[in-house]
């Protein structure tokens, strides 16, 4: 093949990441180029990109125009990669770029593997860097992760070159799409990979990963017959897509005859994303059966992922089939070998293991590339390494709020709260050494150089939100620089609502290194927020906190409250692979004592109120304290920043055009344009898309909104119209019309935080240049209009999604081709639909009548005294649970007529409260009527209740009591309503004016909390909380039970509802006694204690 090009140039990349590519042919007519890096063999035009968009034809050769930029660089545990024989429980430092050769409607990580805008990548990095930082925080391996490296072998090939020169490990997270041509030299730089089998049809691969599968299966025989490099598999278990038993049996007899019985097999559990959001998660119960029929196929090694299953997770001897290596997640317990064999009968077991494992644990910690050289770079090498130190984020605990709702999707999408990290600081053996005299000490430091400290953090802060360049810290604090600390946070607050926090505590390290991470971070990496605005500075305060003397407490049970100084002493615990982390100031702010501090680190942590009594939790005190000020008081005010970051009008308007054909194409079954070439495809974080009909006032709206995280454009854009024209088509429109529709084009970004509902600032938002966006517990508005002002948008925003207090404020930058813009995921009220059809059957409770004929016998007593009952609380689990206590406390009430039943809301879709709006309830072989009078009254007549069935459609709450109703009083009318969302204030409301319309009735309905009780803790504590909950329950105060289940952070999914029918019995006179049917736990139905959900039954009256 004439002028083949196989290796790249030996020539370095130009400043925007552009380097002459290899694996390339001209085409035939010399006119293109072909690549030859992937089967795709895409032929490229002068300028054109290829499917992964990051490989280009400039000048007639092939370019790669991402090499040194990356998405982000995080320390993680080899486990998530997943690889479980390769050096377990060690760090490994991952990262990648944008692009990717599959389009799988899946995909996971799309925000980065679909972006179509290379300079958006936050980080710059040379291999020789990377290497570098990897050495420095002692990390074993190197990752090419989050999309798949072989789009960018260049960059990956050199960085894994830098690495092996240093020791350092390397590991590609692979799907395995490569040629035959491309994969040697790949591969010979590897040390372990993990391949994805995404399924095991052409039909799977073609239709949601638009590939083929048999390159893969190529890719994977050849890895294991012909390289060194240790390989995984993954599958990624999908329901209804490439969960069929027969496929998984005929992928594991593949593996044992291609690749042999030693390599790991990973199952890992689906959750909807990207596209393919039209089903739930994989089952638990399905990861048991693939594990299963895995291990009977004779694969030696075989594993879940994505759950939460320590048995399926751990490593057992082929040999003696004892645990040699217990996992619990990503935390690594028993270690079982002697190198790599099992240290009770010397079977070997397979992969590459070290002298002991590792003990990184289930960190996971965001770190900066810095030049090699650099001084930043040096002191970090001095400072100890990826074990010790480890950077924290909300180190403030109850004082920070939950995450704004990162919120994606068109009408109804779903709520994807920002999680917080869960890095600890230091390893549980280890939390200090008393013999270090500079942990002991208080940072001594005179006035001027607090001042000094407070003016170089804030500064730090501002020239990393401007992206400029920054001198060393260690020139700017003078004698200050080189103080010993323990560990440092930086706090960014507005109108004394936390905006950031970001940190680090580990050993020793100069004030000038410590400050330098926190502020950086602060900044730009606090996982719950977005990072700070340039319209943000001139209104925030800085806090920055010193830290030092970190001790373990000696002492057990509860002689640890004695340890512990309110006032002085910050908290840490961990236990197991949680750990949580409080500093000194939460006690004073919130008034607590020193017990209540306990419990709270440890509900920080993600452990039981109690937790911090148990002898395998290690607990610490560190003390600290903090400088104030203000961030306009150090920082020099500028003028207003110029627009920067999204579209021009001239782009967007050119985009409105792609919109609107891709609308039409939808619409018609046509085949639309993924991408507009040329066009803006920057990183956003809002996008709304408007389609006007002929003669009509309203549109058809489609948006999106993530306000923590950036969505590509264009990619986003496919996803929207594809929305639009499905709305279209469910309403009917006259094709005529849709080809004669136009449409209108928004587009939001630079997010900046304006504080909660309750207690806004809107200072800095014009109008003009700035939307307002509302986000509430489950649902979010966004405004965009110059002729009004920030207060009248807000006002818009709340009463668009009946917020109340609850719920968070922002501003976006915006560019819109409309006057005007009113966005939201709330669903318009709805009339009366057709009967809902059966959700969950065939899961919670059997899928025919003849079986659910059987299990109701077996389940209702023969014979029960039925008496006249106000209210019933009755669990919702699968029959095979909960049904029993249900039956029984549904079996002893006189049921009217009408039935009133309350659950809590637990899918995304669909209005926060929401009453069913269908005509009745389809179950198999019946149907439960409705009375939508009723449903009518309640959702007039309570503020904020809607009528809405999206919210109904998959829930599963009221489903399940729907056959005992059906059994015991048939002709009974079903009403439900579903809540997410309220504090005491809203719900005692709510409460009466629910009572107020009940009163109008002249028979009452029954009504019916429909709630399980606390879920997955074990056994024993989640009897201990469930007993709190079900005495606040029998002393008939509905304001104390809201309180001590929120006290305790029992996770009583229903206690909204219990609370709301609580009061309103109370209200109309209807609850004067309780009386507990029973209480169970899911272990009697499983046999495992480990992770319980709790039940009861009680009857109101």
């Amino acid at each position: 093949m004439s002028g083949m090009v196989t290796l790249p140039p030996a020539d370095l990349p130009t400043e925007d990441g552009v380097r002459q590519g290899g694996w390339w042919h001209p085409s035939e007519d010399g006119r293109k180029v072909v690549c030859d890096l992937c089967p795709r063999s895409c032929v490229l035009g002068e300028g054109d990109r290829g499917f992964c968009f990051v490989r280009q034809n400039r000048a007639g050769r092939m370019v790669l125009t991402t090499y040194g930029r990356s998405t982000g660089f995080c320390i993680d545990p080899i486990e998530k990669k997943p690889l479980n024989h390769f050096y377990p429980g060690t760090a490994v430092l991952s990262f990648g770029t944008a692009g990717c050769n599959l389009g799988c409607k899946f995909c996971q990580n799309w925000t980065m593997s679909k972006s179509r805008q290379v300079e958006i990548m936050s980080e710059r990095a040379m291999p020789a860097d990377i290497a570098a930082c990897a050495r420095q925080w002692n990390c074993q391996s190197v990752a090419f992760t989050y999309n798949d490296p072989v789009v960018w072998a260049e960059y990956a090939i050199d960085t894994a070159k830098a690495c092996r020169e240093l020791g350092i490990k390397t590991v590609a997270v692979t799907a395995g799409y490569i040629t035959p041509l491309a994969r040697e030299p790949f591969f010979a730089v590897m040390d372990a990979a993990n391949v994805d089998l995404k399924g095991f049809t052409e039909t799977f691969y073609w239709k949601l990963s638009s590939g083929h599968l048999e390159p893969v299966l190529d890719t994977i025989r050849w890895i294991a017959r012909e390289t060194d490099v240790w390989m995984e598999i993954t599958n990624l278990v999908i329901p209804q897509a490439n969960d069929s038993m027969d496929e998984i049996a005929r992928m594991c007899d593949w593996l044992l005859e291609n690749v042999g019985p030693d390599v790991p097999l990973h199952f890992t559990a689906f959750h909807p994303d990207f596209r393919l959001t039209d089903r739930g998660p994989t089952p638990a119960s399905t990861l048991t059966a693939v594990w299963e029929i895995a291990r009977r196929a004779g694969l030696r090694y075989v594993y879940t992922g994505n759950v939460h299953d320590p048995r399926h997770q751990s490593t057992h001897c082929p040999g003696c089939q004892r645990v040699v290596i217990q996992r619990d997640g990503y935390h690594i317990g028993l270690y079982d070998l002697r190198g790599e064999n099992c240290r009770h009968c010397g079977a070997r077991i397979a992969g590459r293991f070290g002298d002991a494992a590792g003990d990184w644990g289930a960190r996971r910690m965001p770190v900066r590339i810095a030049p090699v050289g650099d001084s930043a770079s040096k002191a970090a090498s001095r400072s100890g390494n990826a074990r010790e130190r480890v950077s924290q984020s909300d180190p403030r605990g109850a004082l920070a709020p939950e995450a704004p709702a990162s919120q994606r999707g068109s009408g109804n999408a779903a709520s994807d709260q920002a999680r917080t990290e869960g890095d600890p600081s230091m390893t549980a053996g280890n939390p200090a050494r008393k013999d270090d005299a500079a942990r002991s000490q208080r940072p001594s430091l005179t006035g001027p150089q607090e001042q000094l400290v407070l003016r170089t953090a804030a500064q730090r802060v501002a020239a990393a939100v401007r992206g400029e360049p920054f001198p060393r810290l260690e020139e700017l604090l003078g004698d200050a620089a080189k103080i010993p600390l323990l560990g440092a946070f930086v706090s960014l607050k507005r109108s004394g609502q936390l905006r950031s926090c970001c940190g680090f505590l580990g050993p020793q390290v100069p004030l000038h290194e410590a400050l330098d991470h926190a502020a950086v971070r602060a900044a730009k990496d606090d996982p719950r927020f977005p990072p700070i605005s340039l319209a943000e500075l001139p209104y925030l305060d800085v806090e920055v906190w010193l830290l030092w003397n970190m001790q373990p407490v000696a002492a057990q049970g509860k002689d640890r409250i004695k340890a512990v100084e309110v006032g002085k002493h910050g908290l840490q615990i961990v236990r197991g692979g949680h750990r949580g982390l409080l500093l000194p100031s939460v006690p004073v702010e919130h008034g607590w004592d020193a017990e209540t501090f306990l419990r709270q680190v440890c509900v920080k942590a993600g452990l039981p109120p109690e937790a911090w009594k148990e002898r395998d939790a290690a607990l610490s005190t560190f003390e600290g304290y903090s400088i104030r000020g203000a961030m306009g008081d150090v920082v020099a005010e500028r003028d207003a920043p110029a627009r920067s970051g999204g579209p021009t009008a001239a782009a967007l308007a050119a985009l409105a055009d792609f919109c609107r054909a891709n609308v039409v194409a939808h619409y018609f079954g046509a085949t639309p344009n993924y991408y507009a070439p040329g066009a803006f495809d920057g990183g956003v974080h809002g996008v709304v898309v408007s389609v006007g009909l002929p003669g009509r006032f309203e549109t058809a709206d489609a948006s999106a909104l993530s306000v923590r995280s950036e969505m590509p454009l264009q990619a986003t854009l496919v996803h929207l119209t594809k929305a639009a024209a499905d709305e279209l088509i469910r309403a009917r429109v006259d094709p005529r019309d849709v080809e004669q529709a136009s449409c209108g084009l928004s587009v939001f970004w630079d997010p900046a935080m304006h504080g909660s509902l309750d207690k806004p600032d809107l200072a800095g938002i014009d109008p003009r240049r700035r939307a307002v966006v509302v986000m509430g517990p489950s649902h979010w508005a966004l405004a965009y209009d110059p002729g009004q002002s920030p207060e009248a948008l807000l006002d818009i925003c709340s009463r668009r999604i009946a917020a109340r207090g609850e719920g968070w404020v922002c501003s976006m930058e915006a560019e819109s081709t409309q006057a005007r813009v009113l966005a939201s995921n709330m669903p318009a009220s709805q009339t009366v639909g057709s009967v809902r059809p059966p959700a969950v059957a065939g899961r919670f409770y059997p899928a025919s009548p003849e079986a659910i004929d059987q299990m109701l016998d077996q389940m209702l007593p023969a014979k029960a005294a039925r008496g006249r009952w106000s209210g019933v609380l009755v669990p919702h689990a699968g029959w095979v649970y909960s049904g029993r206590l249900a039956a029984q406390a549904l079996s002893r009430v006189e049921i009217p007529e009408r039935v009133l039943i309350v659950c809590p809301k637990h899918r995304p879709g669909g209005a926060a409260w929401a009453v069913a709006a269908c005509g009745g309830w389809g179950l198999p072989g019946r149907v439960v009527p409705s009375d939508m009078d009723l449903a009518r009254q309640l959702a007039e007549g309570v503020e904020g209740m809607t009528l809405d069935n999206a919210a109904h459609a998959e829930e599963h709450a009221i489903e399940v009591q729907l056959p005992f109703l059906a059994r015991l009083s048939p002709k009974s009318r079903v009403v439900g309503v579903a809540i997410h969302g309220g504090d005491w204030e809203r719900l005692a409301r709510a409460a009466e004016q629910m009572a107020a319309v009940l009163r109008k009735l002249e028979d009452r309905p029954l009504l019916v909390i429909s709630s399980d009780m606390n879920h997955y803790a074990d056994e024993d504590s989640t009897r201990r909380v469930d007993r709190l909950a079900l005495d606040a329950i029998e002393s008939l105060d509905p304001q104390r039970l809201l309180e001590t289940v929120t006290k305790n952070r029992i996770s009583m999914c229903g206690v909204l509802p219990a609370v709301l029918v609580m009061e309103t019995l109370r209200q109309l006179g209807a609850l004067k006694r309780c009386e507990l049917v029973g209480y169970a736990t899911s272990a009697e139905a499983s046999g495992d204690r480990r992770q319980v959900v709790g039940y009861a039954a009680a009857l109101f009256g």
